[in-house]
């Protein structure tokens, strides 16, 4: 058995509540330990110790997960709304559904496809990739990389009893799921289908489920203008501009491009700072790491340890230098490390540029 520290962060907001609770299985002297701490979200929390001296690693371990197992079975869960899971154990096994992943486009590009009529306009979601399962009540959720996640528990048991799998391309968002896409339709594969086909069947299916929000697709030029104008001004994450023709297809896709009002980078924690901040990083095409800069970490979000995936949004980078107005967005364990890489990064100015700007 590999020998690695774990943590969980658990919330709870029921009955009025709205706490914290964090176990951690750390090394210490000789041995393992299993510390926690607990208390109202955003406060100091009241720390101490499920081992009063360092035990054997396989004991340790025992104690950590019968620690975790007990507070979820009270309500706690990892999702910071606090919204209940469900609990599976094909969590974190490989489910053979892959996303359609929109190719990134610059702002001068996307306004030629406002003129197409081939190309439709959708909300960019501020979420997690999901593609939902749903067979009967049962619904399963797989995320980016094709794995299985647990989802809310008010999402099953409202699917419905219809024959055949019903697969559901979309964000999850807080305890929303906000679809975009429609795969399956009660056994029936849409994947060959035109967008704009499988479109018009996820409306109708969108509107049997109270928790699925429909990702609305405009069609004209005027609308597609309007839209994208009202998603800058409510500080929207940005749009998907969607070929109409276009079967599904997984992977990386020019016929799904988005524009992001912000860019963001799915980054690596490289130094945990005082006052709640931390280094984050990312590979040049060597794979020599990047420092780009340090991160608040808001007071609600737990502190990411060195190693781990996070994700920044930001202004642009400065040529050569840091993130400029960088903002943490939270941990993305459905990434890997093949992901943070530097080539993310497009928004990029010009220092000199942008003194020149300021003097004028």
């Amino acid at each position: 058995m590999e020998q690695a520290e774990r943590s969980s962060f658990l919330y709870f907001t029921g009955q009025g509540s709205d706490k914290v609770y964090q176990v951690h299985l750390r090394p210490k002297d000789d041995g393992w330990v299993v510390d926690y701490g607990n208390g109202r979200r955003g406060g100091t929390l009241s720390t101490g110790t499920k081992t009063s001296s360092p035990v054997a690693y396989e004991a340790a371990l025992k104690i950590y997960d019968k620690v975790v197992k007990e507070k979820t079975s009270k309500g706690y869960t990892p999702d910071q709304s606090g919204a209940l899971y469900t609990s599976t154990d094909l969590a974190g096994r490989v489910s053979g559904e892959l996303p359609q992943l929109p190719t990134l486009i610059l702002e001068e590009q996307a306004a030629r496809y406002f003129d197409d009529p081939g190309w439709g306009l959708q909300e960019k979601a501020d979420g997690e990739n999901r593609i939902l399962l749903i067979e009967g009540e049962a619904v399963r959720g797989t995320n980016r990389r094709g794995l299985f996640v647990d989802v809310p528990q008010a999402w099953t048991g409202t699917a419905g009893a219809a024959a055949g799998r019903t697969v559901i391309a979309g964000e999850h968002v807080g305890d929303a799921f906000m679809a975009f896409d429609l795969l399956e339709l009660q056994g029936q594969d849409l994947r060959g289908a035109p967008f704009i086909e499988r479109f018009g069947h996820l409306r109708t299916v969108a509107s049997s489920m109270p928790w699925i929000a429909l990702l609305e697709l405009e069609l004209t030029a005027e609308g597609k203008r309007r839209r994208a104008a009202e998603l800058l001004a409510a500080h929207g994450e940005g749009y998907v501009l969607k070929a109409l023709d276009a079967p599904f297809s997984a992977g990386r896709s020019t016929s799904s491009l988005k524009f992001k009002f912000n860019q963001s980078a799915t980054c690596e924690v490289i130094r945990v700072n005082a006052q709640r901040s931390v280094a984050v990083g990312l590979r040049d095409d060597a794979g020599a790491m990047i420092d780009l800069g340090n991160v608040t970490v808001p007071p609600n979000e737990a502190l990411p340890a060195v190693g781990t995936l996070v994700e920044v949004r930001y202004l642009y980078r400065y040529a050569g230098g840091k993130f400029e107005q960088p903002v943490y967005k939270g941990q993305r364990p459905d990434m890997t490390a093949e992901d943070a890489v530097l080539s993310q990064v497009t928004r990029i100015k010009d220092r000199s540029a942008a003194l020149d700007d300021e003097a004028a």
